[in-house]
């Protein structure tokens, strides 16, 4: 599990966010099976807001392996596009009802 952080202004249309291992805060956590399959150290992301109505993401995790010399930098990328509207979460218009 990421939880992640970064900064931007309000009109930015892009921005970066990050978690290191070990951090407090904004940080890196794992489950026992994942912590022994692959040790995240470090985790970037940056996200673009393109002018058609996609966003685009590239992150990289820095991982230590078993049996591999150094550290992997595994990158995941892709843009994606709003297929319609934004809904609310009806679990949530429920629990905001009934003051939970």
């Amino acid at each position: 599990m990421l939880l992640t952080a970064g900064t931007a202004e309000p009109d930015a249309t892009e921005f970066e966010v990050s978690a290191t291992l070990g951090s407090e805060v904004y940080g890196i956590l794992s489950n026992p099976f994942l912590d022994g399959a692959f040790h995240t150290v470090s985790f970037r992301m940056r996200v673009t807001a393109n002018d058609d109505d996609t966003w685009s993401y590239e992150e990289h995790a820095m991982m230590r392996i078993p049996d591999r010399e150094g550290l992997v930098d595994h990158v995941d990328r892709n843009t994606l596009r709003r297929i319609g509207e934004p809904l609310p979460n009806p679990v949530a218009a429920d629990v905001d009802r009934r003051g939970v």
